[in-house]
């Protein structure tokens, strides 16, 4: 388990990019982490990977604060960023020089995820694949490090539905039962049938943290030609989107993009 406690991270103190954050990112989940452009969604990647540390509070891993950059610690967590390139190196350069910070990793993980890319195994230059075509390299190798925490910063970024498809496929095949994933990503509504938990930074630097199933079990989802009683409501072509308190006691599919606009708009706390 991952614990944040009175986390709060500036690059100028009057403005707080996160703040006071408080809550737990546990074993065999997976994340989606949304919030505006410019909200801290890679902010908050990094404090949880250790590439920055918080300015307040602190963030452990299994016990063991991140910030200290244990080798153990960074082992059991993989960090792909939006940008990132790779250098003139080959796909069996690259397994060889990172995959043995990784006890666990699986080449044919790899070689799996590539092939349902439609890519081959054997690259002579990766700096030279297309950027899409890179982001589904380091996505395979990110599957087969096996990691405990896998950290990702927009990772259907330049990808075509086929490809995003594809992911969310190798996605569910390849991690086990105590692996965790936080994907970042400005498209929720990508993987609303593929998440069990939802982190939504809101413009203030708080943020709003909950399982889908407590949402389900908490509201409900629907179109209306009235907006009476709802906790939150938007304009549609057949009168309105709302999100009422559920009181049937059904549990009601959650819909990321109402759910996004309502707690950014400060309607759902």
């Amino acid at each position: 388990m991952i614990t944040l406690s009175n986390v709060s991270y500036w690059y100028e103190k009057s403005s707080a990019v996160v703040r006071n954050m408080d809550f737990n990112i546990g074993h065999g989940r997976i994340y989606g982490l949304t919030g505006r452009n410019g909200a801290g969604k890679t902010t908050l990647l990094k404090l949880l990977y250790g590439e920055i540390f918080p300015k307040t509070g602190k963030i452990l891993a299994d016990g063991a604060d991140v910030s200290g950059r244990d080798a153990g610690t960074l082992g059991k967590m993989f960090f792909m960023p939006a940008e990132f390139g790779f250098g003139h190196l080959s796909t069996d350069r690259f397994i060889g020089l990172y995959s043995p910070f990784y006890a666990s990793f699986d080449e044919q993980v790899l070689k799996d995820c590539l092939e349902a890319f439609g890519m081959s195994p054997d690259i002579p230059d990766l700096q030279k694949l297309s950027s899409g075509q890179k982001r589904k390299v380091l996505l395979g190798f990110a599957l087969a490090a096996r990691p405990d925490y896998l950290l990702l910063d927009e990772p259907l970024d330049g990808m075509d539905i086929p490809s995003r498809d594809i992911f969310r496929k190798m996605l569910i095949s390849h991690m086990t039962d105590r692996q965790t994933a936080v994907i970042s990503t400005h498209t929720v509504a990508d993987m609303e049938n593929l998440l069990t938990d939802v982190i939504i930074l809101r413009p203030d630097g708080s943020v709003f943290a909950s399982s889908i199933s407590e949402l389900a079990a908490k509201y409900s989802f629907a179109e209306d030609i009235s907006a009476e009683g709802a906790v939150y409501s938007e304009p549609s072509a057949g009168g309105y989107r709302v999100i009422r308190k559920n009181i049937s006691g059904e549990d009601s599919p959650v819909r990321m993009e109402m759910l996004f606009n309502a707690v950014t708009k400060g309607a759902v706390k």
